[in-house]
């Protein structure tokens, strides 16, 4: 027997009574793929595509540009005035447009539709926002992104935009990153050396 779905009880689904088993198919109209032009999250966008090809879903390609507090700015380069500071956060972004526009046009290319979106904040807090507001069915990001100071400051992105969003979240996983479980290290530390004997 083909199956097409997973059952879900009725009770977890909108509208449907207590007590009756429904088969559940999920669809996708609109997919929101946040990309930090990373490695892992143009990774994660070659899933997007090929998940919108599959459901005929619009791609919705975002970048949120977060920028550092001037507090931030004039610990790390005390010479740095704030006017300095803004066309550096200008020409950021120009250059994420750029890259937005060169990532859609290559999904339109590909006979997608697709468009871009460019906020500045707090990457999750703008993530979520976006796909509720513009009524994504789905987010899909890579679980790591750009790492340094913001990554210090914000956490995981991936982790809090899985915790606060309205609708399913596909984090993807770079193939080039293992996952390196903390119990590996101590059994390795704890196996005497051999020595040739």
């Amino acid at each position: 027997m083909v199956s097409s779905g997973p059952t879900v009880p009725a009770h977890h689904l909108p509208g449907h009574r207590v007590g009756r088993i429904v088969r559940f198919v999920a669809t996708f109209t609109k997919l929101l793929a946040a990309t930090d032009f990373s490695d892992d999250s143009i990774h994660a966008l070659e899933y997007a595509e090929e998940l919108a090809r599959r459901f005929s879903a619009e791609i919705l390609v975002m970048h949120v540009d977060q920028p550092l507090s001037p507090v931030i700015v004039s610990e790390l380069s005390p010479g740095l005035d704030v006017g300095a500071m803004n066309r550096i956060a200008e020409e950021q972004r120009l250059l994420a447009l750029r890259e937005l526009d060169r990532l859609t046009a290559r999904l339109r290319d590909g006979g997608l539709k697709s468009r871009s979106l460019l906020k500045v904040g707090a990457p999750f807090l703008e993530i979520i926002n976006a796909a509720y507001g513009e009524g994504a069915d789905l987010i899909v990001l890579g679980t790591h992104g750009r790492t340094g100071l913001a990554h210090v400051l914000m956490g995981s992105v991936a982790e809090r935009v899985v915790r606060k969003a309205h609708c399913p979240v596909l984090t993807i996983r770079h193939p080039d990153r293992k996952f390196k479980h903390p119990l590996d290290r101590a059994e390795k530390s704890e196996k005497p050396e051999r020595n040739g004997k």
